[in-house]
């Protein structure tokens, strides 16, 4: 609560004055957070959804500015070209990817940092249709899937035996490969599946081995 002063009234006035800016000032920082929120979010949106229908050297600013009802100087304001807009949906994509993987716990599985990015995806379900379609789209994902794989390790390392240095780049690119191709048919037929069994197939193909899903050995 504002405590005025027992000074002058004037000192009181401008107390009171300089507190009903600052509350006013405050609320339109608040209120243009906002407004840029939307922007971007009405521009990322509708970007997406072009993306759906042609390929990204077959939009142009003038189009997508035309489909979310703004002008170019907005969409210049925070982008420099439809090109720079895709590499920040792309870098916001993965941040969300990594952010959810360092939230690990000790015990971390192969199916639990799945998991993680399998909740990503389905958040971002046309962008990552749209990601993975892409030509050498899916090498983004490969920094991803190094730090889920390393977390793995360290706990193979420490529970189990350890894992040769030699055979760790072939064990890291055999799941990382795997997992990637698993995560693309996967959304190609549209999510059919639960995340949790996409989850479980990726954990029990990394621990167990083909075989063991076919033959049962």
């Amino acid at each position: 609560m504002m405590q005025l002063s027992h000074q002058s009234p004037i000192n009181d006035k401008m107390l009171v004055i300089k507190h009903y800016l600052t509350n006013c000032l405050g609320m339109e920082v608040k209120m243009e957070d906002r407004r840029i929120r939307y922007t971007k979010k009405v521009i990322k949106d509708t970007f997406i959804e072009l993306l759906e229908q042609k390929p990204i050297n077959k939009i142009t600013v003038t189009e997508l500015c035309s489909q979310c009802e703004i002008n170019r100087a907005t969409f210049y304001r925070y982008y420099d070209d439809v090109y720079d807009l895709m590499e920040k949906l792309k870098s916001q994509y993965v941040s969300e990817l990594k952010e959810a993987i360092s939230l690990s716990k000790d015990d971390y599985t192969i199916s639990g940092f799945t998991s993680e990015i399998l909740e990503v995806i389905l958040r971002n379900k046309e962008l990552s249709r749209i990601l993975f379609s892409l030509k050498n789209g899916k090498d983004f994902l490969n920094d991803v899937l190094d730090i889920a794989h390393q977390k793995c390790v360290e706990k193979w390392n420490r529970y189990g035996k350890n894992v040769p240095q030699e055979q760790v780049g072939y064990l890291s690119t055999f799941i990382s490969a795997g997992t990637i191709g698993i995560l693309n048919e996967w959304i190609q037929n549209d999510f059919k599946e639960s995340s949790s069994e996409i989850a479980n197939l990726i954990e029990n193909i990394s621990h167990y081995g083909i075989a063991k899903i076919i033959y049962g050995e």
